[in-house]
């Protein structure tokens, strides 16, 4: 019997192998045509296997968000001037969420952000627990306490609304159009949020 060592080592290897051949599955075919009996069989192992690490397909999608708003969040932490300039920060962070679309394919991407709007998005999973929430979430408050945003104002609210509105426009608008209206939708957002 191996020590338990190896075996949590190999656990986490054949659930890496399993995650990349399901992200690479679902950037060919989407989430709808990614076949898990597939990904399972190209990764060597039985389709129960890929259950067991990953609920559903969605929970891959998830995962991959997540580990994608990370870096964005460290980028954008890594890039950061002073004085915080709460306009500046969200139009820089729709051009890293741009970044992440074309590093992941359209398909991906489209997929990602529709399970924001999709009865099938895995229980618990709520906006407001994601990298990127928190860093908007974190950029309103601060903006606040400066005295830029209204004393009244919900960060928390606030920064759901822009990060479903982002999501929305990324997922329905024409790929033309969409560089001009993300910049009114920052400018119109942040003027918006200003205090009175």
């Amino acid at each position: 019997m191996p020590p338990t060592g190896v075996r949590e080592a190999q656990r986490l290897e054949t659930r890496a192998r399993l995650f990349d051949a399901a992200v690479a599955a679902i950037g060919r075919s989407g989430l709808a045509g990614a076949d898990v009996s597939a990904i399972a069989a190209q990764t060597g192992v039985a389709r129960g296997t890929f259950y067991f690490h990953f609920p559903t397909k969605e929970h891959v999608l998830i995962e991959l968000e997540r580990s994608e708003e990370a870096m964005i969040v460290a980028e954008l932490e890594h890039s950061a001037t002073t004085p915080k300039d709460l306009p500046a920060q969200l139009a820089a962070l729709v051009r890293h969420v741009l970044d992440a679309e074309k590093r992941l394919g359209p398909l991906i991407f489209r997929d990602m952000l529709g399970l924001h709007f999709s009865p099938t998005r895995p229980v618990g999973d709520e906006l407001h627990h994601h990298p990127l929430a928190e860093y908007v979430i974190g950029a309103i408050a601060a903006a606040q306490a400066d005295g830029q945003v209204a004393d009244d104002a919900d960060p928390g609210e606030l920064g759901v609304i822009f990060l479903t509105g982002l999501f929305a426009l990324l997922t329905t608008a024409a790929a033309e159009a969409r560089t001009g209206l993300l910049d009114r939708y920052v400018k119109t957002i942040s003027q918006g949020l200003e205090a009175r």
